[in-house]
Parts: C-alpha cells; structure tokens; sequence
C-alpha cells in the first residue's frame, strides 16, 4: 500500500493510491492521507487506477475525505477506478458522494 503525491500547488492536490485498501492498507496509509488531502484545503483528485481492491473501511477513508474537503468549498475526484473498483463504489453509492471520472481532463473539468 503505498500513497503518492503527483501536485501539490496552490490550486490542486493530486494523489494517487496503489494497492489494496482494506484494513491494513488504511492503517497504513490513512494518516498521510488526511494530511495531503483534507489538511490541504485545496480541490483533490485521487488517481485509484493502481488500487486492486477497495473494502469499506478504504470507502469511508475517501468518504470521509471527501465530505472534509466539502465543508471548506473544495472538492474531491475520483479518478479513472478499475472496473472492479468502481463497481464497488457504486454498489456502495459513493459516486453520489464522490464525482468518478475516467480520465484526467474530465476530472479537473470537474472542479470547474
């Protein structure tokens, strides 16, 4: 499990997740994950391509991420999901919570 900063400027925070997030990839990563998106304060987009599996605990991670961000007028992306993972997502209902996009275009148009 791992995180990976790609920008982090003034107007944008763009991470990417690799991995599996179930209990132990949360734990590993969740702390680091608050502190370059939520902290921040800035539009996130979260790359999840590289994630193999999401369990609920990882959901409420960007769950609770996302509705952070939202409460001060900023908003979070996710970005181009496995098939795997965004019928997860959206079995759970979180693309009503979370914006999905497939490509990183239609994510910043997102913020827009």
């Amino acid at each position: 499990m791992q995180l990976n900063i790609i920008r982090a400027d003034d107007t944008l925070t763009h991470v990417a997740i690799l991995g599996r997030l179930d209990i132990q990839g949360v734990n590993r990563i969740h702390d680091q994950f608050v502190i370059q998106t939520t902290a921040r304060r800035k539009d996130t987009l979260v790359d999840v391509s590289q994630v193999t599996f999401i369990a609920s605990l990882g959901m409420g991670m960007l769950v609770n991420a996302a509705k952070g961000l939202q409460r001060q007028g900023v908003k979070m992306v996710l970005l181009n999901p496995s098939a795997l993972v965004r019928h997860a997502l959206e079995t759970a209902g979180i693309h009503q919570v979370i914006p999905i996009a497939a490509e990183e275009t239609a994510a910043l148009a997102l913020f827009r």
